[in-house]
């Protein structure tokens, strides 16, 4: 009888101590999941939810791949809008015209501040226009090579050549009666008959920084046009 209670106590041991191995296992066990689902919580909220940096760098560079590629200017460079030149429309209130040369070529008003060798022909004050009986009509224009050298061929004429003034609806023609030259020192010397209506035309003397040259025309007839 007591061999059989001992045994059974030692069954009870037995199955006490298993039970408690057992406990022990299952809560191991769940402690590491537990320990584990912490973790991997950690590192999501860490990484945000996003995958490997590698992986997201490849995705990068094929998605840039596809995107046209400006080799032109950067963001923040700045261009610089260039000034629009200025372009002046002359009101012309007459014309010159010199066959001989091939020259046409309007004037402004003498009070203009377009009335300039820099710009046009110029009327030189005092001066007189056209229609000015017995009256001198000056007017000086560059010789040379630039665009404003207006008077570049004027050295290509001779005595009796003519030259023609278009003015409020009338058209004046003169004949060259004398070419002279002047040295250049800020005035120029004017030989004509007072007597007569004329034009002078200064221009600097070909191929000579010194002198400029002077063109004297007389009236010799006048038409309405």
């Amino acid at each position: 009888m007591k061999n059989k209670v001992k045994r059974n106590e030692i069954i009870i041991v037995i199955c006490f101590i298993a039970f408690i191995i057992g406990l022990g296992f299952v809560s191991y066990n769940y402690i590491i999941a537990k320990t584990n689902y912490a973790f991997e919580s950690i590192n999501l909220e860490i990484n945000g939810n996003k995958e490997p940096e590698y992986i997201a760098k490849e995705e990068k560079e094929e998605e840039s791949s596809n995107e046209p590629v400006d080799e032109g200017m950067g963001q923040n460079e700045v261009v610089e809008e260039q000034p629009k030149k200025e372009v002046y429309k002359d009101t012309y209130i007459g014309t010159l015209e010199i066959p001989k040369i091939g020259l046409t070529k309007g004037f402004v008003d003498m009070n203009s501040n377009r009335n300039n060798v820099d710009y046009n022909m110029q009327i030189i004050k005092p001066s007189d226009y056209p229609n000015v009986d017995k009256g001198n009509f000056i007017i000086a224009s560059h010789s040379g090579t630039s665009n404003i050298s207006y008077f570049k061929n004027l050295y290509k004429l001779t005595v009796s050549d003519e030259v023609t003034i278009y003015y409020n609806n009338v058209k004046y023609v003169y004949k060259i009666v004398k070419i002279y030259n002047h040295p250049k020192n800020g005035t120029v010397a004017i030989y004509r008959d007072e007597n007569k209506t004329t034009i002078t035309l200064i221009t600097c003397t070909k191929n000579d920084e010194n002198n400029q040259t002077v063109y004297i025309g007389e009236l010799v007839s006048k038409n309405n046009y």
